[in-house]
């Protein structure tokens, strides 16, 4: 963090040392990290099922073989692609959570580094943004992209 500091010569801008990052207390930890755990292995095992039903891995391209309708076969392949993609991208989203739970700085917003909320990550253990950070970056991408509470 940036702060202003008067000396002698006139007022310099420095890096403030003195203050570490907030971070959620070291015992909530277990807990998120726990959430995170289960959530991570009902993800894989959701994938899994999928690729194993599939029969033809992540290629889902011969739905035909369930349903006449090539367009409905088609539709379905694309739903089941679709979900693969963002469950993997939850994924990826809970594995940079357990990270930073390793490293000390889960709980510390990446955008402003304030205190991303207990009730927040409640509900979505693997936010990395506070809500006031988090609503503004779906308005700048026009979209929403993670549950928000």
């Amino acid at each position: 963090m940036w702060v202003k500091r008067r000396h002698d010569s006139g007022t310099k801008l420095e890096i403030d040392n003195s203050r570490k990052a907030p971070t959620v207390p070291k015992k909530p930890f277990s807990e998120f990290s726990a959430l995170l755990q289960a959530q991570r292995q009902q993800l894989l095992d959701e994938v899994r099922a999928k690729i194993a039903a599939s029969g033809e891995g992540l290629g889902f391209a011969n739905q035909s073989k369930i349903t006449d309708d090539d367009a409905l076969a088609d539709a379905a392949a694309e739903l089941d692609l679709a979900m693969v993609i963002r469950e993997s991208r939850e994924l990826k989203d809970i594995e940079a959570a357990l990270g930073r739970i390793a490293e000390g700085s889960y709980g510390v917003c990446t955008d402003c580094g304030g205190d991303i909320g207990r009730a927040r990550l409640k509900a979505y253990p693997a936010a990395e943004r506070c809500l006031p950070c988090q609503e503004k970056n779906e308005r700048l991408r026009g979209r929403v992209h993670m549950p928000r509470l």
